[in-house]
């Protein structure tokens, strides 16, 4: 495919952490923002507002997924236009294995999602959970939840953190905590001595969530890390 539709890369939201005090707020670039700001808009309209988020969208379209992500009662855990790039990068190094002039852009990935191939059309699905996962449910060790992609789970999990790059400070009186997304290959015997945070490699991909807990009109907007590669590609093991 030689058009290439660029993807609007813009400084992503700075480190996102809640705060036990804050469990009725949400907080993203070190901002304190209004639980209430977006509850009378879908997920797929808040989306739609944000240019990190427009190629999503084009993909959402493509793949006649709107509905579904605006369904009453879910958890959206939203891939950045960074997550599509590096998806879209890492099909053309394999492609170009082939083929050294071959290319994987965005028309290629619209081509498949019209037509399924491979089953392409519902991978999105593997982002989205049909329970709306608010601060009060989840849980520092984890849970598991299916995700809409068939016989697909994932752990949704709400951390506390030391990490100083994600805001721990000694001074601090309450730890920090953060919300990690976990899809899983195989599966994975969750508790207590085995939380999301130990998942290994070889049977899943912990993912740093960004930006959490955004309440909108039909459920609850996340926004992964912009390291996450699109439908964890490559990172099978």
């Amino acid at each position: 495919m030689k058009k290439i539709i660029s993807i609007r890369l813009i400084q992503f939201l700075t480190v996102v952490l809640l705060f036990a005090a804050c469990k009725k707020e949400y907080i993203t670039g070190g901002v304190i923002e209004d639980v209430n700001k977006y509850k009378s808009t879908s997920t797929y309209d808040v989306l739609k507002t944000n240019p990190l988020f427009d190629t999503l969208v084009q993909l959402i379209d493509t793949a006649g997924l709107k509905d579904k992500v605006n369904q009453l009662g879910t958890s959206f855990f939203a891939p950045s236009d960074y997550s599509i790039l590096q998806y879209l990068n890492a099909r053309t190094l394999k492609a170009q294995a082939i083929n050294a002039t071959a290319k994987f852009a965005l028309d290629s990935m619209f081509y498949y999602l019209r037509n399924n191939t491979k089953g392409t059309k519902d991978s999105l699905l593997m982002y989205l959970i049909k329970k709306p996962l608010t601060y009060d449910v989840l849980t520092d060790r984890g849970d598991m939840y299916p995700t809409s992609l068939a016989s697909d789970t994932a752990i949704v999990s709400y951390e506390y953190t030391k990490n100083g790059s994600l805001g721990y400070n000694s001074v601090v009186s309450v730890v920090p905590q953060v919300v990690y997304f976990t899809h899983l290959w195989r599966h994975y015997d969750l508790s207590d001595v085995n939380p999301a945070g130990m998942v290994p490699s070889t049977i899943g991909v912990h993912t740093l969530v960004k930006t959490s807990g955004i309440l909108t009109q039909n459920g609850v907007l996340n926004a992964l890390d912009n390291s996450h590669i699109l439908f964890f590609y490559g990172t099978k093991k």
